[in-house]
């Protein structure tokens, strides 16, 4: 490899990884954080350390890594609430900590579900229109069923509930009487349920000096007709999900063997190009930073297709069977080359 320059952190940076954290998606995160510090070891960053987050006291931790400069850089591996939403990118903030991902105001809007479809609506961007309650048990014989419920500010699919019907959607009101308060204080939306195709693509920051010198071949990726290099960005191959369960739940997601991966996804080449320049959109429209994962629901792929953006993961996942990854694989990028520019994206 090449001599780096001081841009890069290099072989004797003190990095810390931190994972685990105190949302629902604490496990994903110990096998993400987990993942990369192996990786970081293995590509020879001696220096690298793991902090898991399993109480608020080890956040006095690090403080007391800046104090005593002993962190160069944290690697945040944090899925879901605390971790992803911007509060503790503000806590590195104040720190003066340089951390990986996307920073404060980016991590909140994208987290907040609801706030993710605004400003992607603003942007011409095409989004699913939120469904009223009141409406629906009003309204009996409602033609939106079926619908989704979701939390408004997890991520990885937790709490995803499918209602086919009103009978259904009253059955679960009068069993979780929480359920009706959350939907109108807005800490959960409806939306439609659409049977479609599931497809995800990752964006990667694109340098072409930050590339030559990681030595990753930059002729190859242009010529990699499955994935889009726009600027300063890269849409890696597009990754169709096709789960045994109904739809892409949390379980689907992270047990191996219940989802089929087609990647690079077998979509028509105009499909293709469209998710690819909707995912670097919204990239930019939510002033994103360093690795994130855009993902949609297409309808009728194959005829007539309906493109929707479903959400935005600002920290996504890094476990051995995760989207990321594989999508960057499938894009000529080596484990390596996806680590250095983890550690390298927010230079």
């Amino acid at each position: 490899m090449k001599t780096k320059s001081s841009m890069l952190i290099n072989k004797t940076s003190k990095i810390i990884v931190i994972d685990e954290g105190f949302s629902a998606e604490k496990e994903v995160s110990l096998r993400s954080g987990r993942n990369v510090a192996n990786l970081l070891s293995k590509s020879g960053y001696d220096q690298t350390k793991s902090l898991h987050l399993s109480s608020k006291e080890d956040l006095k931790k690090i403080i007391d890594l800046k104090l005593n400069n002993e962190i160069d850089l944290a690697v945040l591996m944090t899925h879901g609430t605390f971790g992803e939403d911007g509060a503790l990118q503000g806590l590195l903030e104040l720190l003066e900590i340089p951390y990986t991902g996307s920073k404060l105001k980016a991590s909140a809007n994208c987290m907040d579900k609801i706030t993710t479809k605004a400003i992607l609506k603003a942007n011409n961007l095409p989004v699913f229109e939120n469904l009223n309650i009141e409406e629906l048990i009003l309204d009996k014989e409602s033609s939106e069923f079926p619908v989704i419920l979701k939390a408004r500010a997890d991520g990885s699919s937790v709490g995803i509930e499918k209602i086919d019907d009103f009978k259904e959607l009253k059955a679960l009101l009068e069993k979780d009487a929480n359920k009706l308060n959350d939907v109108k204080a807005n800490k959960i939306f409806i939306e439609p349920f659409i049977r479609g195709v599931e497809i995800t693509t990752s964006i990667i920051p694109y340098n072409e000096k930050l590339y030559t010198e990681l030595d990753i071949d930059i002729t190859s990726l242009k010529n990699n007709k499955d994935i889009l290099i726009d600027k300063n960005l890269i849409s890696l191959a597009l990754l169709k999900l096709i789960p045994e369960n109904e739809f892409y739940d949390y379980e689907a997601k992270y047990t191996a063997g219940k989802t089929t991966f087609e990647l690079p996804a077998q979509i028509s080449q105009e499909l293709a190009k469209k998710i690819h320049s909707y995912a670097i959109k919204a990239y930019r429209a939510l002033e994103c930073s360093g690795f994130a994962r855009v993902d949609f629901i297409i309808k009728d792929a194959d005829t007539n297709p309906g493109i929707n953006i479903l959400e935005i993961n600002t920290l996504p996942g890094m476990t051995d069977t995760s989207d990321l990854p594989a999508q960057a694989k499938a894009s000529g990028l080596s484990q390596e080359n996806l680590i250095e520019l983890l550690i390298n994206s927010n230079q």
